[in-house]
Protein backbone atom coordinates (compact mmCIF):
# COMPACT_ATOMS: atom_id res chain seq x y z
CA UNK A 1 0.00 0.00 0.00
CA UNK A 2 2.59 2.58 0.64
CA UNK A 3 4.42 1.71 -2.51
CA UNK A 4 1.22 2.83 -4.27
CA UNK A 5 1.01 6.07 -2.40
CA UNK A 6 4.08 7.09 -3.31
CA UNK A 7 4.24 5.62 -6.97
CA UNK A 8 4.56 8.68 -8.45
CA UNK A 9 4.15 12.04 -6.48
CA UNK A 10 5.41 14.17 -8.80
CA UNK A 11 3.88 12.48 -11.49
CA UNK A 12 0.23 12.52 -9.71
CA UNK A 13 1.01 16.21 -9.42
CA UNK A 14 1.65 16.50 -12.93
CA UNK A 15 -1.71 14.71 -13.35
CA UNK A 16 -3.63 16.90 -10.64
CA UNK A 17 -2.63 19.97 -12.84
CA UNK A 18 -3.77 18.60 -15.91
CA UNK A 19 -7.30 17.39 -15.34
CA UNK A 20 -7.76 20.90 -12.82
CA UNK A 21 -7.34 22.36 -15.91
CA UNK A 22 -9.21 20.45 -18.12
CA UNK A 23 -12.19 18.88 -16.00
CA UNK A 24 -12.04 19.44 -12.38
CA UNK A 25 -14.57 21.91 -12.38
CA UNK A 26 -17.06 19.21 -14.70
CA UNK A 27 -16.11 19.89 -17.93
CA UNK A 28 -15.38 17.15 -20.03
CA UNK A 29 -16.49 14.45 -18.16
CA UNK A 30 -17.44 11.22 -20.94
CA UNK A 31 -18.18 7.88 -20.56
CA UNK A 32 -15.70 5.17 -21.57
CA UNK A 33 -18.25 4.47 -24.50
CA UNK A 34 -18.07 7.81 -25.78
CA UNK A 35 -14.32 7.22 -26.22
CA UNK A 36 -14.59 4.18 -28.25
CA UNK A 37 -17.17 5.76 -29.99
CA UNK A 38 -16.33 6.74 -33.76
CA UNK A 39 -14.60 5.03 -36.57
CA UNK A 40 -11.49 4.12 -34.92
CA UNK A 41 -8.54 6.01 -36.08
CA UNK A 42 -5.63 4.87 -37.84
CA UNK A 43 -3.38 3.25 -34.84
CA UNK A 44 -0.11 5.10 -34.81
CA UNK A 45 -0.57 3.70 -31.12
CA UNK A 46 0.71 0.67 -29.21
CA UNK A 47 -3.14 1.26 -27.75
CA UNK A 48 -5.21 3.77 -25.61
CA UNK A 49 -5.89 3.96 -21.61
CA UNK A 50 -9.74 5.28 -20.60
CA UNK A 51 -9.03 5.62 -16.90
CA UNK A 52 -10.59 8.42 -14.04
CA UNK A 53 -8.72 10.30 -12.62
CA UNK A 54 -8.24 9.66 -8.78
CA UNK A 55 -7.77 13.54 -8.03
CA UNK A 56 -10.34 14.85 -10.17
CA UNK A 57 -12.73 11.91 -10.89
CA UNK A 58 -12.81 12.98 -14.31
CA UNK A 59 -12.18 10.98 -17.16
CA UNK A 60 -8.97 11.09 -19.34
CA UNK A 61 -7.89 8.81 -22.27
CA UNK A 62 -3.85 8.26 -22.81
CA UNK A 63 -2.84 7.03 -26.22
CA UNK A 64 0.76 5.46 -25.84
CA UNK A 65 2.56 6.81 -28.96
CA UNK A 66 6.48 6.40 -28.51
CA UNK A 67 8.02 3.70 -30.38
CA UNK A 68 9.72 2.00 -27.15
CA UNK A 69 5.46 0.92 -25.81
CA UNK A 70 4.87 -2.85 -26.10
CA UNK A 71 1.57 -3.58 -25.41
CA UNK A 72 2.40 -5.44 -22.26
CA UNK A 73 4.28 -2.31 -20.99
CA UNK A 74 1.30 0.12 -22.07
CA UNK A 75 -1.31 -1.94 -20.25
CA UNK A 76 1.02 -2.16 -17.27
CA UNK A 77 0.73 1.39 -17.21
CA UNK A 78 -2.62 1.76 -17.77
CA UNK A 79 -3.57 -0.86 -14.74
CA UNK A 80 -1.76 1.64 -12.68
CA UNK A 81 -4.49 4.57 -13.37
CA UNK A 82 -8.00 4.35 -11.31
CA UNK A 83 -10.84 2.80 -13.09
CA UNK A 84 -8.28 2.11 -15.86
CA UNK A 85 -9.76 0.27 -19.21
CA UNK A 86 -6.65 -0.50 -22.13
CA UNK A 87 -7.31 -1.04 -25.68
CA UNK A 88 -4.57 -2.57 -27.56
CA UNK A 89 -3.70 -0.82 -31.20
CA UNK A 90 -6.15 1.96 -31.09
CA UNK A 91 -6.18 5.63 -30.35
CA UNK A 92 -8.52 7.95 -28.03
CA UNK A 93 -11.56 8.68 -30.12
CA UNK A 94 -14.41 11.32 -29.45
CA UNK A 95 -17.02 13.12 -31.01
CA UNK A 96 -15.25 16.50 -30.19
CA UNK A 97 -11.93 17.27 -28.28
CA UNK A 98 -10.30 20.39 -26.96
CA UNK A 99 -6.99 18.82 -28.18
CA UNK A 100 -4.31 16.76 -26.78
CA UNK A 101 -0.91 17.57 -24.90
CA UNK A 102 1.99 15.69 -26.15
CA UNK A 103 4.45 14.97 -23.30
CA UNK A 104 7.85 13.29 -24.42
CA UNK A 105 7.10 14.23 -28.09
CA UNK A 106 9.64 12.33 -30.44
CA UNK A 107 11.06 9.69 -27.71
CA UNK A 108 10.63 6.25 -27.22
CA UNK A 109 8.47 6.75 -23.95
CA UNK A 110 6.15 9.44 -25.72
CA UNK A 111 2.43 9.99 -25.29
CA UNK A 112 -0.49 12.14 -25.14
CA UNK A 113 -3.16 12.77 -23.09
CA UNK A 114 -6.77 13.47 -25.29
CA UNK A 115 -9.07 16.12 -23.38
CA UNK A 116 -12.76 15.63 -24.76
CA UNK A 117 -15.32 18.52 -25.00
CA UNK A 118 -16.12 21.70 -26.92
CA UNK A 119 -16.32 24.46 -24.32
CA UNK A 120 -13.86 27.06 -25.40
CA UNK A 121 -14.08 28.82 -21.65
CA UNK A 122 -11.46 25.49 -21.08
CA UNK A 123 -8.94 26.29 -23.66
CA UNK A 124 -6.63 28.74 -22.13
CA UNK A 125 -6.00 26.40 -18.58
CA UNK A 126 -5.98 23.40 -21.11
CA UNK A 127 -2.89 25.25 -22.57
CA UNK A 128 -1.77 26.23 -19.35
CA UNK A 129 -1.84 22.50 -17.84
CA UNK A 130 -0.26 21.34 -20.34
CA UNK A 131 2.72 23.38 -21.47
CA UNK A 132 3.08 24.27 -18.01
CA UNK A 133 2.51 21.85 -15.53
CA UNK A 134 2.85 18.79 -17.94
CA UNK A 135 6.07 19.98 -19.87
CA UNK A 136 4.11 19.16 -23.04
CA UNK A 137 3.07 20.45 -26.46
CA UNK A 138 -0.63 21.04 -26.61
CA UNK A 139 -2.26 20.56 -29.87
CA UNK A 140 -5.60 22.23 -30.68
CA UNK A 141 -8.31 20.75 -31.71
CA UNK A 142 -11.86 23.27 -30.55
CA UNK A 143 -9.41 24.77 -29.03
CA UNK A 144 -7.40 25.98 -32.03
CA UNK A 145 -8.17 29.89 -32.25
CA UNK A 146 -8.82 30.23 -28.10
CA UNK A 147 -4.94 29.38 -26.77
CA UNK A 148 -3.16 32.94 -26.02
CA UNK A 149 -1.32 33.86 -23.37
CA UNK A 150 -3.06 31.76 -21.13
CA UNK A 151 -1.18 33.03 -17.99
CA UNK A 152 -0.41 31.38 -14.76
CA UNK A 153 -2.84 31.26 -12.77
CA UNK A 154 -6.40 29.76 -11.96
CA UNK A 155 -8.59 29.97 -15.40
CA UNK A 156 -5.57 31.43 -17.51
CA UNK A 157 -5.50 34.85 -14.62
CA UNK A 158 -2.33 36.59 -15.21
CA UNK A 159 -0.43 37.08 -12.50
CA UNK A 160 -1.02 39.39 -9.99
CA UNK A 161 2.15 40.67 -8.51
CA UNK A 162 1.55 40.68 -4.39
CA UNK A 163 0.81 43.99 -2.54
CA UNK A 164 1.51 45.07 1.07
CA UNK A 165 -1.85 45.89 2.70
CA UNK A 166 -2.30 47.60 6.10
CA UNK A 167 -5.36 47.36 8.33
CA UNK A 168 -6.72 48.39 11.21
CA UNK A 169 -7.31 44.81 13.55
CA UNK A 170 -10.32 43.45 13.53
CA UNK A 171 -12.69 44.49 16.80
CA UNK A 172 -12.00 43.05 19.61
CA UNK A 173 -8.35 41.86 18.27
CA UNK A 174 -5.22 43.45 19.62
CA UNK A 175 -3.47 46.33 17.84
CA UNK A 176 -1.41 45.16 15.33
CA UNK A 177 2.97 44.84 14.81
CA UNK A 178 2.97 48.23 12.83
CA UNK A 179 2.23 51.57 14.13
CA UNK A 180 -1.03 49.99 15.41
CA UNK A 181 -2.03 48.26 12.00
CA UNK A 182 -1.72 44.46 10.87
CA UNK A 183 0.15 43.86 7.47
CA UNK A 184 0.36 41.27 5.57
CA UNK A 185 1.17 40.68 2.15
CA UNK A 186 -1.29 39.47 -0.55
CA UNK A 187 0.84 36.28 -1.35
CA UNK A 188 0.60 32.25 -1.59
CA UNK A 189 3.11 32.43 0.65
CA UNK A 190 2.15 35.60 2.57
CA UNK A 191 1.41 35.59 6.21
CA UNK A 192 -0.07 37.99 8.60
CA UNK A 193 0.58 38.30 12.42
CA UNK A 194 0.64 35.44 13.99
CA UNK A 195 -3.08 34.06 16.13
CA UNK A 196 -4.76 36.09 12.89
CA UNK A 197 -6.54 35.02 10.17
CA UNK A 198 -5.14 35.57 6.70
CA UNK A 199 -8.21 35.87 5.47
CA UNK A 200 -9.07 38.75 7.86
CA UNK A 201 -6.33 40.92 6.46
CA UNK A 202 -5.66 40.15 2.66
CA UNK A 203 -7.98 38.89 -0.48
CA UNK A 204 -7.24 35.42 -1.63
CA UNK A 205 -7.90 36.75 -5.54
CA UNK A 206 -4.37 37.65 -6.12
CA UNK A 207 -3.34 34.62 -4.62
CA UNK A 208 -5.46 32.32 -7.05
CA UNK A 209 -3.34 34.22 -9.65
CA UNK A 210 -0.11 33.80 -8.41
CA UNK A 211 -0.04 29.49 -8.58
CA UNK A 212 -2.65 27.57 -10.08
CA UNK A 213 -5.40 25.85 -7.93
CA UNK A 214 -7.28 23.37 -8.57
CA UNK A 215 -9.94 21.01 -6.51
CA UNK A 216 -9.13 17.23 -5.26
CA UNK A 217 -10.40 14.60 -3.26
CA UNK A 218 -8.14 14.65 0.53
CA UNK A 219 -6.54 11.79 1.11
CA UNK A 220 -8.56 8.40 2.23
CA UNK A 221 -6.11 8.14 5.67
CA UNK A 222 -8.05 7.96 8.85
CA UNK A 223 -6.96 8.30 12.59
CA UNK A 224 -8.78 5.45 14.13
CA UNK A 225 -11.33 6.24 16.50
CA UNK A 226 -9.72 4.54 19.66
CA UNK A 227 -6.29 6.69 18.83
CA UNK A 228 -4.84 8.15 21.65
CA UNK A 229 -4.03 11.22 20.23
CA UNK A 230 -7.59 12.27 20.60
CA UNK A 231 -7.66 12.32 24.34
CA UNK A 232 -3.95 13.58 24.55
CA UNK A 233 -4.32 17.51 25.74
CA UNK A 234 -0.25 17.74 24.50
CA UNK A 235 -0.96 16.42 20.92
CA UNK A 236 -4.31 18.24 20.75
CA UNK A 237 -2.40 21.61 21.82
CA UNK A 238 0.08 20.72 19.44
CA UNK A 239 -2.71 20.29 16.72
CA UNK A 240 -4.38 23.10 17.28
CA UNK A 241 -1.23 25.42 17.16
CA UNK A 242 -0.45 23.90 13.22
CA UNK A 243 -4.07 24.68 13.05
CA UNK A 244 -3.53 28.45 14.01
CA UNK A 245 -0.32 28.59 12.11
CA UNK A 246 -2.09 27.96 8.28
CA UNK A 247 -4.55 29.71 8.89
CA UNK A 248 -2.41 32.71 9.10
CA UNK A 249 -0.79 32.22 5.77
CA UNK A 250 -2.27 32.17 2.40
CA UNK A 251 -1.88 28.79 1.32
CA UNK A 252 -5.23 28.41 3.41
CA UNK A 253 -6.81 30.05 0.45
CA UNK A 254 -6.50 26.74 -1.60
CA UNK A 255 -6.94 24.45 1.59
CA UNK A 256 -10.17 25.59 3.20
CA UNK A 257 -13.98 24.97 1.92
CA UNK A 258 -14.29 27.73 3.08
CA UNK A 259 -11.98 30.02 0.64
CA UNK A 260 -11.55 27.23 -1.98
CA UNK A 261 -13.86 28.41 -4.93
CA UNK A 262 -14.67 24.77 -6.12
CA UNK A 263 -13.61 22.37 -3.12
CA UNK A 264 -9.88 22.77 -1.32
CA UNK A 265 -7.75 21.20 -3.04
CA UNK A 266 -6.29 17.81 -1.10
CA UNK A 267 -5.73 19.14 2.83
CA UNK A 268 -7.78 21.49 4.36
CA UNK A 269 -7.81 23.02 8.15
CA UNK A 270 -11.60 21.68 8.29
CA UNK A 271 -11.28 18.24 7.63
CA UNK A 272 -11.54 16.26 11.10
CA UNK A 273 -11.18 15.37 13.29
CA UNK A 274 -7.51 15.42 13.03
CA UNK A 275 -7.43 17.76 9.87
CA UNK A 276 -3.55 16.45 8.86
CA UNK A 277 -5.26 13.21 7.78
CA UNK A 278 -6.31 14.67 4.47
CA UNK A 279 -2.77 15.38 3.41
CA UNK A 280 -0.98 12.55 1.09
CA UNK A 281 2.09 11.21 2.13
CA UNK A 282 4.26 13.34 -0.48
CA UNK A 283 2.40 16.45 0.80
CA UNK A 284 3.06 15.89 4.61
CA UNK A 285 6.95 15.20 3.20
CA UNK A 286 7.08 18.50 1.99
CA UNK A 287 5.42 19.90 5.43
CA UNK A 288 8.19 17.97 7.09
CA UNK A 289 10.75 19.87 5.27
CA UNK A 290 12.13 16.09 3.74
CA UNK A 291 11.49 17.38 0.16
CA UNK A 292 12.42 20.39 -1.18
CA UNK A 293 9.78 23.34 -2.26
CA UNK A 294 12.19 26.17 -2.57
CA UNK A 295 11.72 26.66 -6.04
CA UNK A 296 7.74 27.20 -4.58
CA UNK A 297 9.66 31.09 -3.29
CA UNK A 298 9.26 32.27 0.12
CA UNK A 299 9.50 35.63 2.38
CA UNK A 300 12.41 36.05 4.72
CA UNK A 301 10.90 36.33 8.25
CA UNK A 302 11.83 39.59 8.95
CA UNK A 303 9.02 40.67 6.15
CA UNK A 304 6.48 38.10 6.61
CA UNK A 305 5.77 39.04 10.61
CA UNK A 306 8.19 36.18 11.85
CA UNK A 307 6.82 33.08 9.32
CA UNK A 308 9.53 31.35 7.42
CA UNK A 309 9.51 28.33 4.94
CA UNK A 310 12.85 28.07 4.46
CA UNK A 311 13.75 24.70 6.41
CA UNK A 312 9.81 23.44 7.36
CA UNK A 313 7.41 23.14 3.79
CA UNK A 314 4.81 25.22 5.55
CA UNK A 315 5.42 28.68 6.93
CA UNK A 316 5.81 28.68 10.42
CA UNK A 317 7.08 31.56 12.79
CA UNK A 318 9.19 27.96 14.70
CA UNK A 319 10.03 25.80 11.94
CA UNK A 320 11.68 23.09 14.13
CA UNK A 321 7.87 23.01 16.63
CA UNK A 322 6.54 22.94 12.51
CA UNK A 323 8.97 19.49 11.29
CA UNK A 324 8.41 17.53 14.61
CA UNK A 325 4.86 17.88 14.18
CA UNK A 326 4.58 16.97 10.63
CA UNK A 327 7.42 13.83 11.38
CA UNK A 328 5.57 12.58 13.61
CA UNK A 329 2.32 12.73 10.84
CA UNK A 330 5.01 10.46 8.99
CA UNK A 331 5.83 8.18 11.48
CA UNK A 332 2.47 7.24 12.83
CA UNK A 333 1.65 6.50 9.11
CA UNK A 334 4.89 4.23 8.82
CA UNK A 335 6.91 6.60 6.57
CA UNK A 336 10.49 7.35 7.08
CA UNK A 337 12.63 10.07 5.33
CA UNK A 338 14.24 7.28 3.05
CA UNK A 339 10.68 6.43 1.67
CA UNK A 340 10.78 10.20 -0.28
CA UNK A 341 14.70 10.00 -0.85
CA UNK A 342 14.58 10.01 -4.79
CA UNK A 343 11.08 12.21 -5.37
CA UNK A 344 11.71 15.14 -7.28
CA UNK A 345 11.53 18.79 -5.38
CA UNK A 346 8.27 20.49 -5.14
CA UNK A 347 7.63 22.81 -8.27
CA UNK A 348 7.25 21.12 -11.12
CA UNK A 349 7.89 23.49 -14.11
CA UNK A 350 9.95 26.35 -11.13
CA UNK A 351 12.10 23.17 -10.13
CA UNK A 352 13.06 22.18 -13.92
CA UNK A 353 13.53 25.88 -15.25
CA UNK A 354 15.64 26.47 -12.39
CA UNK A 355 17.95 23.68 -13.89
CA UNK A 356 17.64 24.99 -17.38
CA UNK A 357 21.19 25.19 -19.08
CA UNK A 358 21.12 28.14 -21.63
CA UNK A 359 22.46 27.58 -25.22
CA UNK A 360 23.51 30.18 -27.87
CA UNK A 361 20.27 32.56 -29.05
CA UNK A 362 18.98 31.35 -32.53
CA UNK A 363 18.73 33.53 -35.72
CA UNK A 364 16.11 36.51 -34.96
CA UNK A 365 16.75 36.30 -31.00
CA UNK A 366 19.07 38.23 -28.52
CA UNK A 367 19.80 41.95 -28.38
CA UNK A 368 21.85 43.41 -31.70
CA UNK A 369 24.47 45.96 -31.82
CA UNK A 370 21.79 49.21 -32.52
CA UNK A 371 20.30 47.57 -28.64
CA UNK A 372 17.21 45.80 -30.56
CA UNK A 373 15.73 43.00 -28.18
CA UNK A 374 14.14 40.10 -30.01
CA UNK A 375 12.97 36.83 -28.91
CA UNK A 376 10.29 34.49 -30.07
CA UNK A 377 6.72 33.25 -29.62
CA UNK A 378 3.96 36.15 -28.09
CA UNK A 379 3.76 38.74 -26.18
CA UNK A 380 6.15 38.91 -23.05
CA UNK A 381 5.03 40.31 -19.47
CA UNK A 382 9.10 40.46 -18.20
CA UNK A 383 11.88 40.63 -20.13
CA UNK A 384 15.33 40.27 -18.35
CA UNK A 385 18.96 40.38 -19.57
CA UNK A 386 21.48 38.84 -17.31
CA UNK A 387 25.33 38.09 -16.84
CA UNK A 388 26.01 35.11 -18.62
CA UNK A 389 26.51 33.08 -15.63
CA UNK A 390 23.54 34.19 -13.78
CA UNK A 391 21.18 32.03 -12.08
CA UNK A 392 17.50 31.14 -13.70
CA UNK A 393 14.48 33.99 -12.80
CA UNK A 394 12.42 31.87 -10.41
CA UNK A 395 8.83 32.76 -8.38
CA UNK A 396 8.82 36.20 -6.73
CA UNK A 397 9.15 36.95 -4.11
CA UNK A 398 12.78 36.15 -3.09
CA UNK A 399 13.64 34.14 -6.46
CA UNK A 400 12.43 36.65 -8.85
CA UNK A 401 15.49 38.87 -9.11
CA UNK A 402 18.74 36.74 -9.14
CA UNK A 403 22.05 38.24 -8.66
CA UNK A 404 23.69 38.86 -12.43
CA UNK A 405 20.74 40.62 -13.32
CA UNK A 406 21.51 43.84 -14.85
CA UNK A 407 18.08 44.88 -16.50
CA UNK A 408 14.64 44.00 -16.16
CA UNK A 409 11.08 45.10 -17.55
CA UNK A 410 7.69 44.16 -16.08
CA UNK A 411 4.38 44.55 -17.36
CA UNK A 412 1.25 45.02 -14.75
CA UNK A 413 -1.37 42.45 -15.06
CA UNK A 414 -4.18 44.91 -16.26
CA UNK A 415 -1.84 46.05 -19.16
CA UNK A 416 -0.61 44.20 -22.57
CA UNK A 417 2.21 42.39 -22.82
CA UNK A 418 5.03 43.97 -24.68
CA UNK A 419 6.27 42.95 -28.59
CA UNK A 420 9.23 41.74 -29.62
CA UNK A 421 11.74 44.23 -30.68
CA UNK A 422 11.66 46.88 -27.75
CA UNK A 423 14.99 48.67 -27.07
CA UNK A 424 17.43 47.85 -24.46
CA UNK A 425 17.08 50.71 -21.72
CA UNK A 426 14.25 52.19 -22.71
CA UNK A 427 10.83 51.66 -20.79
CA UNK A 428 7.71 50.80 -23.25
CA UNK A 429 4.70 52.95 -22.23
CA UNK A 430 2.55 49.67 -20.52
CA UNK A 431 5.83 48.54 -18.61
CA UNK A 432 8.08 49.36 -15.74
CA UNK A 433 11.22 49.03 -15.17
CA UNK A 434 11.72 46.07 -12.24
CA UNK A 435 15.59 46.78 -12.08
CA UNK A 436 17.23 48.67 -11.44
CA UNK A 437 15.45 50.36 -9.27
CA UNK A 438 16.23 54.32 -10.73
CA UNK A 439 18.46 55.24 -13.64
CA UNK A 440 19.20 53.20 -16.54
CA UNK A 441 20.75 49.78 -16.87
CA UNK A 442 24.70 49.61 -17.15
CA UNK A 443 25.88 49.75 -20.91
CA UNK A 444 26.18 46.10 -22.74
CA UNK A 445 30.42 45.30 -23.72
CA UNK A 446 30.29 44.24 -27.17
CA UNK A 447 31.88 40.87 -26.98
CA UNK A 448 30.73 39.93 -23.99
CA UNK A 449 28.05 37.36 -23.53
CA UNK A 450 25.19 37.48 -21.47
CA UNK A 451 21.67 35.97 -20.97
CA UNK A 452 18.36 37.07 -22.66
CA UNK A 453 15.06 35.60 -20.60
CA UNK A 454 12.04 36.54 -21.68
CA UNK A 455 8.57 35.27 -20.03
CA UNK A 456 5.07 35.57 -21.24
CA UNK A 457 3.90 35.43 -17.19
CA UNK A 458 5.87 34.41 -14.26
CA UNK A 459 6.81 30.53 -14.81
CA UNK A 460 6.04 30.57 -18.42
CA UNK A 461 9.33 31.37 -20.26
CA UNK A 462 9.05 31.59 -24.18
CA UNK A 463 13.05 32.70 -24.82
CA UNK A 464 15.75 31.66 -23.03
CA UNK A 465 19.36 32.07 -24.71
CA UNK A 466 22.87 33.41 -24.78
CA UNK A 467 23.66 36.31 -26.94
CA UNK A 468 27.03 38.93 -27.62
CA UNK A 469 26.76 42.17 -29.31
CA UNK A 470 29.06 41.73 -32.11
CA UNK A 471 32.10 44.90 -31.74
Amino acid sequence: MKRELLRSPHAMLVAALLVSAFGGLGACQNSEDDAASGAPEASGSTGRCVYTSAFSQAEECREYTGGGWTAEAAEADCKALQGSTFTGGERCAYPETLGRCVLGGGTDDAYAIVFPGGDASQCAATQRGCEMFGGGQFEPDACEAATEDPGIGTGGAVFQWPELVCVEPKAGEPAGQSDGKVCTFGAISGCTEPGRRFTDYASCEPVFTQRPYWPAPPSEYKTPSDDPRLSDPEWLAELAWVTEQTEACGCVCCHSENTAPAGPSNWYIEAGPIWTDSFNPSGLALAAGWVSSAALGAYPPDQNNGFSRDTAGLPTTDPARMIAFFEGELERRGFTREDFADMAPFGGPLHEQSLYEPSDCAAGEGVDAAGKITWADGGARYVYVLSADAENPGAPPNLDLPEGTIWRLDVPSSAEPMKSGIAYGEVPASAKQGYPADGTPEALVPGTKYYLYVLADVGIPITRCLFEISP
